[in-house]
């Protein structure tokens, strides 16, 4: 299959030569194209930190990333910006919406960047929104929508420019049940009917049992994998459950 993401032996280290703290220690792994892989771990293994070297919003001190075989490392900081706009696509806890802008500006905001053609993105974001349900609230602004719909609003915003990963970080945890169930089942859809590939941040079993794959960080390496397989996402959960209580919790 297509590696899209290879990442090897990632080190991050943070702090002074006399107090250095390894947040990330030779972290190895690939995503292949149309994976939707969970990465879980307890606060400060270095999830984060290893989203935002993955993201080129940090580098890596010692070892590679490689997206689509470009070594993230070696991308000046313009490059990087640039990097971000075409290959990436990012949906965050907190939405990260632009309160001065509507919905569907928010979503369009990646396309005129690119400075796509007016008619493109109009017909490309309308398009888009009617598929995840919020046609309707196009031009009402952030403040006047409900948290999900928010959300919908980001993964729309995520997924328009039809980026080669999706990362994303706690994706459901400012959502209620409902609501988060809605977009994990969306990001499924996405995920088994465009080929979209997505790395996710997760604190949450259930939402990890979405993807096909949980890697689980622990002071800064990965200490284990589960694959889905061929089990029903019930039994998948069940297992992630298992492994989180031998972690002593998330």
């Amino acid at each position: 299959m297509d590696t899209i993401l290879n990442v090897e032996n990632a080190e991050k280290y943070y702090g002074k030569e006399s107090n250095l703290d390894k947040a990330l220690d030779r972290v190895a792994f690939k995503v292949n194209a149309g994976e939707f892989v969970s990465i879980m771990g307890p606060s400060g293994s270095g999830k984060t930190t290893l989203l935002n070297c993955i993201s080129t919003i940090d580098t890596v001190d010692a070892g590679h990333v490689y997206l689509d075989g470009q070594d993230l490392a070696s991308l000046s900081q313009q490059k990087s910006a640039r990097f971000r706009q075409e290959n990436l696509g990012f949906i965050f806890q907190d939405f990260n919406l632009l309160d001065t802008l509507s919905i569907e500006e928010n979503i369009a905001l990646p396309l005129a960047v690119r400075d796509v053609p007016a008619k493109e993105i109009k017909d490309t974001v309308r398009s888009l929104m009617r598929r995840l349900g919020i046609g309707d609230i196009a031009a009402k602004f952030p403040a006047q929508v409900s948290g999900g719909q928010k959300q919908r609003c980001a993964c729309a915003r995520a997924f328009v420019n039809k980026p080669r990963l999706v990362l994303a970080d706690e994706p459901t945890g400012a959502l209620d049940s409902v609501s988060a169930g809605q977009l994990l089942a969306l990001l499924t859809e996405l995920n088994e009917q465009e080929n979209a590939t997505i790395l996710m941040v997760t604190h949450d079993p259930l939402s990890a049992s979405y993807g096909s794959r949980v890697l689980f960080l622990k002071d800064g390496r990965i200490n284990k994998e589960l694959h889905r397989g061929r089990q029903g996402r019930s039994d998948f959960y069940h297992a992630i459950l298992s492994e989180v209580s031998a972690f002593g919790g998330m």
